[in-house]
């Protein structure tokens, strides 16, 4: 599949990460009149790709459904019903990515404790490793198959994390990119 627009798609996904911020971008097909629509969907699971819709913990996967089917309500929009066509489907993937993050300390003119923080300007390089997390959430237009809207949020994923608290980063990191989600 792929954006209207013709650029190649990571069909959506979802973030799982520790504390906030989020980065998060949206995109929207302007020629997709996605807030003349009126009624959504989950995107069936016999078309979804083979990591759309997965999680390993089921109750991330039911409560990211909750959190998007809440907000997509509040901002004017409503379920279809079984015998109703579908105005649009929703659709997400949970992402995770290693991450090296660089950092580096000027050296001083005395000596350091890093290998070349002794010379006059030398630096301390400094590497964080950890894997980042990445929560796409797409509304796919049912007739074209191509995404009409997609939402992006990354952050670092803390897996030390208690149940209760990655429910409450779902929920933010769902809020967030919705916050970029058409209004009715």
């Amino acid at each position: 599949m792929h954006l209207a627009s013709g650029a190649p798609i990571v069909v959506l996904a979802v973030l799982l990460t520790g504390c906030s911020p989020f980065t998060v971008r949206t995109r929207e097909d302007p020629d997709a009149h996605l807030a003349a629509r009126r009624t959504f969907a989950w995107l069936p699971p016999e078309l979804a790709a083979p990591a759309d819709q997965r999680t390993q913990d089921r109750a991330v996967s039911k409560r990211l459904r909750e959190q998007v089917e809440r907000l997509l309500v509040a901002k004017g929009y409503r379920p279809a019903a079984a015998d109703q066509p579908v105005d649009f489907f929703m659709n997400w993937r949970i992402t995770a990515t290693p991450t090296v993050s660089w950092q580096v300390e000027q050296g001083h003119l005395g000596w350091g404790t890093g290998w070349w923080s002794g010379w006059p300007g030398g630096a301390e390089l400094y590497a964080d490793s950890y894997d980042s997390g990445t929560l796409f959430l797409a509304a796919m237009d049912p007739g074209e198959r191509t995404i009409v809207w997609l939402g992006v949020a990354e952050a670092r994923l803390l897996p030390q994390l208690s149940l209760d608290r990655r429910l409450q980063r779902v929920d933010a990191a769902v809020e967030h990119i919705m916050r970029g989600f058409p209004v009715r």
